[in-house]
């Protein structure tokens, strides 16, 4: 699981969106983007395991930052994959949605990617 999510920790860092893993602990500046992850127990036939990788975006002011980055996250994330280590990764894009605040001027974009991972030998 570490090296999925360096993984997409990596592809977000090269498209310059502001992410952190769990919770966000740098000096806050809109938008940045919180990953959490939901493993699936389950191994399919072929050997690929599955998960959900949700991805929460905050800004102030206005929601264009995230409908953009959103955009960007689904360009990356339309068919990528990769081995690495006799593994293969495959992160599709799922979706995205935003969800009310509660606030005026706080947004917030919920993104979802769904991963599948083949370990060889």
């Amino acid at each position: 699981m570490v090296d999925l999510m360096d993984f997409i920790g990596r592809k977000l860092g090269e498209a310059a969106i502001p992410y952190e893993y769990g919770e966000w602990t740098q000096e806050i500046s809109y938008p940045y983007f919180v990953g959490s992850f939901l493993e699936s127990d389950h191994r399919y036939e072929d050997g690929r395991t599955a998960g959900t990788f949700t991805l929460d975006g905050w800004s102030r002011g206005s929601k264009i930052m995230l409908l953009e980055a959103s955009d960007r996250i689904k360009e990356i994330f339309q068919d990528c994959q990769e081995v690495q280590d006799a593994r293969f990764f495959y992160v599709r894009f799922g979706g995205s949605r935003i969800v009310p605040t509660g606030e005026a001027e706080l947004f917030k974009i919920t993104i979802t990617l769904f991963t599948y991972e083949w370990k060889g030998e």
